[in-house]
């Protein structure tokens, strides 16, 4: 029998042991204890930043930080809470009138992760008023002069119509486009070919790049543009996910029409910083222009974002022929709105269509709900939480003008669209994200095979190994 003494002796010994074997399993694996939580600093609202770790400029691990319109710089990262683990950041800023500062970044200071909610009240914002009353007694037109975007049909539509309510239904910011914000991603697909028409109404295709869901069904080519049906518009919405520590990785998330332009909420991450932001993109495949505008607002995770595209007029009304790109993009919880859809905003253009693309059923054949890759290592996915996106589309027939049209939604009874691709993940990489239709939605969630698996993008999820 081992004396008292002994005893202690044998306890303080394994003690020790299981404490080293923490510490050596938590620096093999720093991701696996490592959170990003919310950080900013200070800088003028015009300054366009880099963030990197102090005396380490490799792009690799930098990310571009814009400053938000009330002076703060939001971004997420890591406490340096193990061996090695990176104390200091730089924050490389340049503003409008090209003077460059670097600030110090002290991620050991509580002041670093202090709470900084985006405050409207140092902007110039406009405010638009939230919608009071019965939202049927409007009509479209009135709504869109008003700002607040498309009407979902209560109806045939409910789900979408409670969402723009509730965007509607409190006071937002307008938000502005910025033409010095330079650095977002240039989709890698930007020319999706249409698809031709599997016989089963859901279709599997392994994509590189691209995940998630394709509507196509609904459009249906007439002899002229008046008997044509076609997407109008495509609304969505989603909750801003939670990121993790990980590979140095970038990603958007898109709701769009005819790959032609998109609403976009940006995702970057490496192992010690991560960012969010909001942009919109349009190609013009006929003189070859891809151009990209984007906002001085930063989203958090858990933020409620309301997305509509539609093809309308210089004034925002839905028009198939109009000639013009209309976007809006609502952060219910943070109550900004970045509202692109009249042609003579000063705020936010809508974008003006080339002439080729008008024309008997050159647009509206199909809508988009995506998840994309744009990391600069192909394959390599941010490490985030499961996405749901709910999206569906205003069906229209000629140009949307005159009559009522039908909503058409991914998964959702009678207003399933009729041909759905599901884009499954067949990126280069030991992650993917699985894909799945919910009632009305598409949900994103990353997954690893096991020791005995293998993915198999066919069918968009593990396998048993052969």
């Amino acid at each position: 029998m081992k004396s008292y003494g002994s005893s202690r002796r044998y306890v303080a010994v394994c003690a020790i042991v299981m404490i080293l074997g923490l510490l050596v399993s938590a620096a093999a694996n720093p991701a696996v204890h490592a959170q990003f939580e919310p950080a900013s600093v200070a800088v003028p609202a015009d300054s366009n930043c880099i963030l990197h770790p102090e005396g380490n400029q490799d792009p690799n691990e930098s990310i571009h930080i814009y400053a938000d319109e009330d002076g703060v710089a939001r971004f997420l990262a890591v406490r340096p809470k193990l061996p090695n683990s990176v104390e200091r950041l730089a924050l490389d800023c340049t503003n409008a009138s090209k003077r460059t500062k670097t600030y110090s970044v002290d991620l050991r200071s509580e002041a670093t992760f202090k709470s900084r909610p985006f405050d409207a009240s140092r902007t110039t914002l406009a405010v638009r008023p939230a919608l009071t009353g019965d939202p049927r007694r409007f009509t479209l037109e009135e709504l869109v002069k008003a700002g607040y975007g498309l009407r979902p049909d209560p109806t045939q539509n409910p789900d979408a119509y409670q969402t723009w309510l509730a965007a509607a239904s409190v006071p937002v910011y307008k938000l502005r486009s910025d033409q010095t914000l330079v650095w977002f991603p240039i989709s890698r697909q930007r020319y999706l070919d249409r698809v031709e028409d599997p016989a089963e109404s859901v279709h599997k295709k392994p994509s590189v790049g691209w995940t998630g869901v394709v509507l196509y069904g609904s459009f249906q080519k007439k002899a002229t543009s008046a008997e044509t049906i076609s997407y109008g518009a495509s609304s969505a919405t989603l909750v801003v996910p939670k990121l993790t520590p990980g590979p140095i990785a970038s990603a958007t998330i898109w709701n769009g029409l005819d790959n032609v332009f998109q609403a976009i909420v940006d995702v970057n991450t490496t192992a010690t910083v991560a960012s969010f932001g909001i942009h919109h993109q349009t190609f013009d495949k006929h003189s070859g222009h891809t151009d990209t505008a984007g906002t001085r607002f930063t989203p958090a995770t858990g933020d409620h974002i309301s997305i509509e595209e539609w093809y309308c007029n210089a004034k925002g009304d839905l028009n198939l022929n109009g000639g013009y790109e209309c976007t809006n993009m609502v952060d219910i919880t943070q109550h900004t709105q970045w509202e692109c859809d009249k042609a003579g905003s000063s705020d936010c253009p809508s974008y003006k269509l080339n002439a080729g693309y008008l024309g008997n059923g050159k647009l509206g054949w199909q809508t988009e709900f995506i998840i994309e890759d744009d990391s600069k290592h192909d394959g390599e996915w941010p490490i985030f939480s499961p996405v749901t996106m709910h999206g569906s589309a205003d069906v229209i027939k000629g140009n949307g003008t005159k009559g009522g049209g039908r909503f058409v939604s991914m998964n959702y009874g009678s207003l399933s669209d009729p041909k759905v691709i599901l884009l499954t993940d067949n990126n280069a990489s030991n992650r993917h994200l699985h894909i799945t239709l919910q009632s009305g939605a598409v949900k994103w969630v990353r997954t690893k095979c096991g020791p005995k698996a293998k993915w198999d993008a066919n069918r968009g999820s593990c396998v048993p190994k052969t």
